[in-house]
């Protein structure tokens, strides 16, 4: 008997834990923000650097740094303009997703970035955040 209602007690806490979780993890699951990105290079990036590989990879790494490890950063493809004739800044625009973050929080970490510096991997130069909006 002592057995038997072991394992029912077992069967019940599994099932709501896994209740639990399944909540916790639909009420993270928003929609992808779409954001712009106004930056500008310390100087003239490497002409063979792959720029939309490179923000890919800095957004996302960054982003990362917001969420327990191994959180699925969610963000799509880079889009990368410029540089602009007048003031020679570049736009990025791009999807933000993290699975532990709501869309408004994704916004909230990536926004606070606007003023700030990130070092470009490939194109060897140093990008600031001019503004950032979702």
């Amino acid at each position: 008997m002592l057995f038997k209602l072991s394992s029912v007690i077992t069967t019940a806490l599994a099932a709501a834990s896994f209740v639990t979780a399944s909540a916790v993890n639909v009420q993270r699951r928003d929609t992808p923000a779409s954001c712009t990105f106004v930056v500008s290079p310390s100087g003239t990036p490497d002409p063979s650097a792959e720029l939309f590989s490179e923000w890919n990879y800095i957004l996302g790494r960054k982003l990362a740094n917001f969420v327990p490890s191994g959180t699925l950063i969610n963000n799509g493809n880079s889009s990368v303009t410029g540089p602009d004739a007048v003031t020679g800044f570049y736009t990025v625009a791009q999807t933000i997703a993290a699975g532990a973050l709501t869309t408004a929080e994704a916004v909230d970490v990536v926004t606070a970035w606007a003023g700030t510096t990130f070092d470009g991997p490939w194109s060897g130069v140093t990008w600031t955040f001019k503004t950032v909006t979702c």
